[in-house]
C-alpha cells in the first residue's frame, strides 16, 4: 500500500505570506509529536512530507526524518529556506530525499513583495547553493505564481538556470485557507497561468519544470495536522477522515480509498515519479 502522506509539524513559521493556505499559526500540541511520528513510521505510506508553518523551526526534524527512513520511507521537506543554513551548522541531520525551498522572484525586491519585508532572498539563495552541491539530496525549487510577480517569472529562468534545481515547481495561486488574506492582490486565470508557465518551462529547458493549476492542486494526499488529525484540503473545508493518533494510518487510507478510489493521490503529487526513484 503505497501514498504519499504531508505532516504539518507545526503551525508556526518565519513569515507571513498572505497567500498562504497553511494553517493558522498557534499554540501547536507539541506533547503529540511523537505519537504522530510514531503512526507515520508504523504506515505503509511510501513519501513522507514534512511542511508547516516552517518546520525548521522544530530543531527536532532531522531526527525524525531520520527515524522515516529508516523504516524505508522516502522524506521531502519543504522549507522557506530561511533557517537551514543555521540549522545545518547546528549539526540537523540532512535526512531528506528531496528539499523543497520558496523561491517567489529573482530578486530581492519581488521576493519580498510575494512575501513580505521579513523574507530573505538570499538566504534562500544560499540554501539552494548549499542543496545543490550535495549529490544525494534532490533540490525542488517551488513558485507560487500570483497576479504579483506574474511578469518577473520568465525572468527568474536566468536564476533558476544558475541554481539548477532538479525540478522547478510553478503553482498557480490558490485563494483557499483561513490564514489567504491575500486574495485581491495574488488572483490570477488559469489560462494565463498556463502560458506563463509555457514560457518558463522553455526558457529553463532542459530542466524539468513541473506546474499545478489551482484546479489541480487538491484535494491530493493525506495531511496529518499538528494534532494527528488526519485530511484532505478541500476548495470549501477540509475534508476530516479521523486522527492517526487513535486509529492507525493505513486503516484510514484505505477508508479513504474505499470511499473515492483512484481520486485522492492526483496531479499536485505526480512530481514525485520525476524525482523519487527506486521507492
Amino acid at each position: 500500500m503505497f501514498y504519499p502522506a504531508d505532516w504539518r509539524i507545526t503551525s508556526r513559521c518565519t513569515l507571513a505570506c498572505d497567500f498562504c493556505y497553511g494553517p493558522v499559526p498557534g499554540q501547536d500540541p507539541i506533547h503529540l509529536r511523537s505519537s504522530i511520528a510514531r503512526s507515520l513510521f508504523e504506515s505503509s505510506a511510501g513519501v513522507v512530507t514534512f511542511c508547516g508553518g516552517e518546520p525548521l523551526l522544530v530543531k527536532e526534524v532531522g531526527q525524525y526524518a531520520e527515524q522515516m527512513q529508516r523504516a524505508g520511507k522516502q522524506t521531502v521537506l519543504n522549507t522557506n529556506g530561511q533557517l537551514l543554513s543555521r540549522r545545518i551548522d547546528e549539526g540537523m541531520p540532512l535526512a531528506f530525499n528531496i528539499v523543497g525551498l520558496s523561491l517567489d522572484g529573482s530578486s530581492e525586491a519581488m521576493h519580498k513583495a510575494m512575501r513580505g519585508e521579513r523574507a530573505d532572498f538570499q538566504a534562500v539563495i544560499d540554501a539552494a547553493k548549499i542543496i545543490g552541491s550535495l549529490p544525494d539530496v534532490t533540490l525542488k525549487l517551488a513558485t507560487v505564481v500570483s497576479s504579483v510577480n506574474r511578469y518577473d517569472i520568465v525572468a527568474m529562468a536566468d536564476l533558476v538556470g544558475q541554481l539548477q534545481p532538479d525540478i522547478w515547481r510553478l503553482y498557480q495561486y490558490v485563494p483557499i485557507g483561513p490564514y489567504n488574506r491575500g486574495r485581491s492582490r495574488h488572483e490570477i486565470g488559469e489560462p494565463d497561468f498556463l502560458e506563463i508557465a509555457e514560457a518558463a518551462t522553455a526558457a529553463v529547458a532542459p530542466l524539468q519544470v513541473f506546474a499545478s493549476t489551482a484546479s489541480a492542486q487538491g484535494p491530493g494526499c493525506l495531511i496529518v495536522s499538528m494534532d494527528g488529525t488526519v485530511f484532505n484540503a478541500g476548495s470549501d473545508a477540509d475534508i476530516i477522515h479521523g486522527n492517526c493518533t487513535e486509529t492507525p494510518l493505513d486503516v484510514i487510507w484505505k477508508e479513504v480509498e474505499d470511499s473515492q478510489p483512484g481520486r485522492w493521490v492526483i496531479s499536485n503529487k505526480k512530481w514525485h515519479d520525476m524525482v523519487l526513484r527506486d521507492l
